[in-house]
Parts: structure tokens; C-alpha cells; sequence
């Protein structure tokens, strides 16, 4: 369902929250972030972008504008209360504090201690990963397969689908795969796990580039490689000790079937 809120309202409204908040404004971040709208406003042709581990929500907010409708999902719910409020004002913006997995139900959750760097995960960190990390708690969450999640939400087709998931991602990813065969992702973005390494939480399944390739060969091409957002041709090395990095792929060409 299109928005009724024309975008720059959104927008107005969602500073407008901060100058309430009694938040002193930043000019220069003000401009940025207006030149930023607007150039993102020229760019917002795109339907769905599904975004998978939000977090703190700092990839996703150069994003969303982009987008008719964005569905982000969040984990942890003392993120995903943050994130809420911060995009309670966009209406194309739809938050789930949900764990995305391989099946539906509950599963358990583990919150490191240096959550603000991202770590926390349904797994356990590999003990020679980084001993600096420990998990400080573990809670249950409702977990779902998104594949089933999706279509209950009517979506059949993504144009761009990022996730960062700790460990997961592939796994995630499979359940995608009716999609993936009939060409129905535009673009797959997922933080992965380099081949000379091993999956650095221990007891979750492979997560490695060549596990990718294989699941998305047949109809995606590697576009990218690097870490955060990611541009199509730039293949950009990580430092030679990190165990994981971000890769992007593309659809090799667009089905001729008319989009929903």
C-alpha cells in the first residue's frame, strides 16, 4: 500500500521530532542530511528493500527515502524500541522486532558486550574470534522463517536485499530460495564469511563466499565487495585478520514478468 504522506513531510516531521525533543540543531548535519533527501528523492524509483539485522539502524538510514516500502528487522528489543521511535514518523518505513531464522517460533538470543559494535546473535562467538567479547545475556525471541513471513506480507518481489545477521546470513538466505530460482531479488547484499576462515560462531551453520556462490551463481553475479554499504564495482579488501566482509551481488537479468 503506497503512502499517503507526500515524502518531504516525512522528512520535515522526523527533524521536526528532535527540535521538540529540545535536541539543539546541527546546520551543517541539517544541510547534509537535506542534500542527501534530495538527491535520494531523484533517486527513489524502487519498490521493496527488505533490510535484515537493522541494529542501530546506521547503514539503513542513507536507504529508506530510496524506497516505496522498506521492511527492517531488528532482534534485540532495546534497538528495535530506539529504532521505532526514530522512524515512528515514516510511514513507508515497517519495523518487526523479529529474529530472522530458518523456521518459526522462538529461538534464543545472545546480547554481547560490545553490542554497539554489532555481535550480538542466535550463536556463539568462536572463542579464538575475539576473547575481548563476551555474551552478558540471553534472552528469547520470536523468530521467523522469512521466506513464509514475506509472502504473509504480500511481497513477491525485492529490489535490494541486505543482511547482516552474524552468522546467519546464508542460512537466512536459503529460505529465499524460491525467490532466488524465479529471478525475484533485484540485489543480495549479506556480510559473509571469508573462505580461509570459519564461520566465527561456532555453532551456527557454513557461512562462507563460496557457500554464496553456489546458492546464487545460476542468477546473480558478484557486484561488490567491501564493508557497509556497498557500490556495484568496487571490490574493496577488509583488514587481512577480519574473519568476515560484506558481499553484493546482482541479478543477471530482470524477469519480464510485471512486478506487483
Amino acid at each position: 500500500m503506497k503512502s499517503r504522506r507526500p515524502p518531504i513531510a516525512g522528512f520535515l516531521l522526523f527533524h521536526l521530532r528532535g527540535l521538540l525533543a529540545g535536541k539543539k540543531p546541527n546546520g551543517k548535519r541539517m544541510l547534509k542530511q537535506a542534500m542527501d533527501f534530495t538527491r535520494n528523492l531523484a533517486k527513489r524509483r524502487k519498490d521493496v528493500l527488505v533490510y535484515v539485522g537493522l541494529h542501530t539502524g546506521r547503514s539503513f538510514r542513507p536507504l529508506f527515502h530510496r524506497y516505496r516500502v522498506c521492511y527492517g528487522f531488528e532482534a534485540n528489543p532495546e534497538l528495535f524500541a530506539e529504532l521505532q521511535e526514530e522512524y515512528r514518523s515514516c510511514p513507508n518505513v515497517r519495523l518487526f522486532n523479529l529474529a530472522a531464522a530458518d523456521r518459526d517460533g522462538e529461538i534464543e538470543f545472545n546480547i554481547t558486550s560490545n553490542d554497539g559494535g554489532a555481535s550480538s546473535s542466535i550463536g556463539r562467538l568462536d572463542e579464538n574470534f575475539n576473547d575481548e567479547i563476551r555474551i552478558v545475556k540471553t534472552i528469547r525471541v520470536p523468530c521467523v522463517n522469512l521466506c513464509r513471513f514475506l509472502e504473509q506480507q504480500g511481497v513477491d518481489y525485492i529490489d535490494d536485499y541486505i543482511s547482516d545477521i552474524q552468522g546467519m546470513d546464508l542460512e537466512v538466505l536459503k529460505t529465499l530460495e524460491p525467490l532466488i530460482r524465479r529471478g525475484r531479488i533485484g540485489s543480495i547484499s549479506c556480510e559473509v564469511t571469508k573462505d580461509k576462515y570459519r564461520n566465527c560462531y561456532s555453532d551456527l551453520p557454513d557461512n562462507h563466499e563460496a557457500a554464496f556462490n553456489r546458492l546464487l551463481s545460476a542468477n546473480y553475479t558478484l557486484a561488490a565487495k567491501g564493508w557497509g554499504i556497498l557500490k556495484d564495482g568496487q571490490f574493496n579488501e577488509v583488514p587481512e585478520h577480519w574473519w568476515e566482509m560484506d558481499c553484493k551481488w546482482n541479478l543477471k537479468r530482470r524477469p519480464p514478468a510485471t512486478r506487483r
